[in-house]
């Protein structure tokens, strides 16, 4: 007498450890051979762990059937036997069957009843994955439930054809509850793929586990293997270090939570582990991306971004693609205009072969307009290395900022322009955009929230390894518009133009810098190098640095200075060439500077009087040579004085130095002082005198002094 797991007394209630027997004499049964219906197929009995053919069986044929919980006997030729219950093992996740992973049922004559988690073990979950074709055993966690189980108490030897035929108790028509069921997670439910990427060998990496796509966190517990084997899986070689400056957007769902370990050997992520023990480290939402070896990139080299000789990029390197005419045709230009986004196909041709680089050495040749990659097309060995091939697309492709220098990085195609997710942008980008706008070289740390107003159409933005214009950069649309962040966003070291913040003077004053369109005081302390100093009147074009002076007027509000400048002076007229430029909101002393071509004009009086240039070099009296009324308006705005009231011309015979320039602004369009005015040489000494209407008129009156300013008041400490 052996004991065994079987009925328990009651009948009723789930028994955690029933007592049974087996009897001297008792044969066990099992049926192999149709996945389809467990109770048909060879009959096999167990000897000693191991089941043999049934042909020496003392057990009665009309028994056999009842035997396995498989109805009656409904035919049988020698061992082969098919009985009258059809059983099948099945999986299913939300009431919804699945392939390899999720809650273990039986459907028994068309329906669907579950096996209790009681006594769940990874041998029972082994027997499943094994009968249903789907690999090893990934999870075998029992799920908390309340459905009518048809089978408790399961307890397999590992070597079964079916669950079905393991030891346990079949309840049949006497079906009660259960507090958990049988679940598994097969290998072959695993699978991985490359999304989001500029060709299907290069991407962000997804996991399908449980049925559902997971991100995989990019942290110290993936490794090259585990790269390596989603590249296998995609049938594109192995992982290939990325050399590129872009990256792949980041995806809005959820990440693997447990780690994943790859041998080298594995070719898919079916053969890889997957620690349902522990999970990974919580902190880190950067999701791993791929490229992979055979990963290639087509974009057209020539004066337009959509039109020119094809160029296929494979690594490093790039190559001609063939013109060879057996395989180069109208059919095939149509699906590189499609794939690199240019429009529509208008016409193909061939150019002679240069030495500038190899022939690709394949061909492909296609028929259907509707494929979607030229890599998709039939694939031939190239035998034309004297021609290559060329292509005219309708469409444009332009990449550059809102804001000229700064701004949301702007991508235009087809008619239409939108932003980059900024999850898959990067600095080595921003710098290369930069560089084509000839917008400086440096990057500078944005002050201002991102535009929420951009539409997102783009995930992300691929150049190549061989150009530095992003225009011919592979492009990944956004079909959802969403976008974990917000759009990418870049200001340039050459969105940033100084000026002084005093009208009437020049090449000296407060220096303030226009910061992603604030106009924002520079500290003292980031002018305190000669080199920077230099910096700042060169890009105003005021010559060389003279000297620091003291600041002036009212302190500025509560808002970012400029803290922090390191320039040279190589790029003239501009700050192109200042490597860093660091807007922060601080206390500081805001910089006031002159510059060697300083430039100063004031009044005999306060609002009124005979006009005088006061520079670096000398001092002369204004020419009244060419003088207007606009010139006047000018001259009294930058004064603080209102409008003009007259001009006057006078003479004297006293010898006055004369100041050689004139000055006209009824030609000019947006001055922004008298000094934009400033014209041709004058000899004349015809002086010129003027009287503003804005007079100020000063009253002592005890310890206060008082300043009436047309309609204004102003009070102030007496001095």
């Amino acid at each position: 007498m052996k004991l065994f797991f079987g009925r328990c007394v009651t009948g009723k209630e789930t028994c955690q450890d029933p007592a049974s027997v087996i009897c001297t004499g008792h044969e066990r049964l099992q049926l192999k051979g149709d996945a389809s219906n467990v109770c048909s197929g060879q009959l096999e009995t167990e000897e000693n762990g191991t089941w043999k053919s049934a042909e020496n069986i003392t057990t009665p044929a009309s028994e056999w059937c009842q035997r396995m919980n498989c109805g009656t006997k409904n035919s049988h030729v020698g061992t082969n036997l098919t009985c009258t219950d059809n059983v099948t093992v099945v999986l299913k996740d939300n009431n919804k069957s699945t392939k390899c992973y999720g809650e273990v049922h039986i459907n028994k004559n068309g329906k669907d009843y579950a096996v209790c988690g009681s006594t769940w073990s990874k041998k029972e979950a082994e027997v499943v994955c094994k009968e249903l074709g789907c690999g090893r055993v990934i999870d075998h966690s029992p799920q908390s439930t309340s459905l009518q189980v048809i089978m408790d108490n399961v307890n397999c030897l590992g070597n079964e054809s079916s669950l079905w035929h393991c030891r346990a108790r079949h309840l049949g028509k006497d079906t009660h509850r259960c507090s958990s069921i049988a679940y598994v997670v097969c290998s072959e439910s695993l699978n991985a793929r490359l999304v989001d990427g500029p060709g299907k060998c290069a991407g962000r990496v997804e996991i399908q586990y449980k049925g559902r796509w997971r991100q995989v966190r990019k942290d110290s517990e993936w490794t090259d293997d585990n790269s390596n084997s989603v590249c296998k899986e995609m049938e594109c070689g192995k992982m290939r270090k990325s050399t590129g400056p872009g990256k792949f957007s980041q995806g809005s769902g959820d990440f693997l939570s447990n780690p994943v370990k790859c041998n080298k050997d594995a070719n898919n992520i079916s053969a890889c582990d997957i620690e349902i023990e522990r999970s990974t480290a919580v902190g880190n939402n950067e999701a791993v991306g791929v490229i992979c070896e055979d990963h290639k990139v087509i974009f057209l080299e020539g004066n337009n971004s959509c039109s020119g000789k094809v160029v296929i990029e494979h690594g490093d390197t790039s190559y001609w693609l063939s013109g060879s005419n057996n395989t180069w045709n109208s059919v095939s230009g149509k699906i590189v205009c499609q794939q690199i986004h240019c429009g529509n196909f208008v016409n193909f041709s061939t150019v002679p072969a240069e030495k500038e680089r190899s022939i690709w050495s394949e061909s492909y040749y296609c028929s259907d307009p509707t494929t979607r990659s030229l890599f998709e097309c039939k694939n031939e060995s190239s035998n034309a290395s004297d021609r290559i091939a060329t292509v005219t697309c309708s469409g444009n492709k332009t990449v550059s900022l809102t804001e000229t220098c700064w701004g949301n990085v702007k991508v235009c195609f087809g008619g239409k322009c939108g932003g980059v997710c900024a999850d898959s942008w990067t600095k080595d980008l921003s710098e290369l955009l930069c560089k084509s706008l000839d917008c400086g070289n440096t990057v500078l740390s944005a002050t201002k929230m991102h535009d929420k107003t951009m539409q997102w159409i783009f995930k992300s933005l691929h150049p190549t390894n061989q150009t530095t214009n992003l225009n011919q950069s592979s492009i990944v649309l956004n079909d959802t518009n969403i976008c974990t962040q917000k759009a990418a966003y870049v200001v340039c070291s050459g969105s940033v133009k100084p000026q002084f913040d005093t009208p009437r003077d020049k090449c000296v004053g407060n220096v303030v810098v226009s910061f992603e369109d604030q106009w924002l005081p520079v500290c003292t302390n980031a002018l305190q190098n000669k080199q920077e100093q230099d910096a700042m009147c060169e890009a105003l074009e005021c010559g060389q640095a003279v000297k620091m002076t003291g600041y002036f007027g009212p302190k500025p509000g509560n808002k970012p200075f400029i803290s922090e400048l390191q320039c040279s002076s190589t790029e003239k007229m501009s700050l192109k060439s200042c490597n860093k430029i660091t807007a922060k909101t601080s206390t500081c002393t805001p910089a006031v500077l002159q510059c060697n071509k300083w430039k100063k004009m004031t009044v005999s009086e306060t609002c009124s009087g005979i006009v005088v240039v006061h520079s670096n070099e000398n001092r002369g009296q204004v020419s009244f040579d060419g003088w207007t009324n606009t010139d006047g308006d000018r001259l009294c705005k930058d004064l603080e004085c209102g409008s003009v009231k007259s001009n006057q011309n006078y003479s004297t015979s006293e010898k006055h130095s004369v100041w050689g320039k004139t000055f006209n602004c009824t030609y000019q369009n947006n001055t922004e002082n008298i000094w934009d005015c400033e014209m041709q040489n004058s000899s004349s000494q015809q002086l010129l005198s003027i009287d503003c209407r804005g007079k100020i008129y000063f009253c002592r009156i005890a310890v206060v002094l008082c300043s009436c300013i047309g309609n204004h008041f102003k009070v102030g400490q007496d001095t």
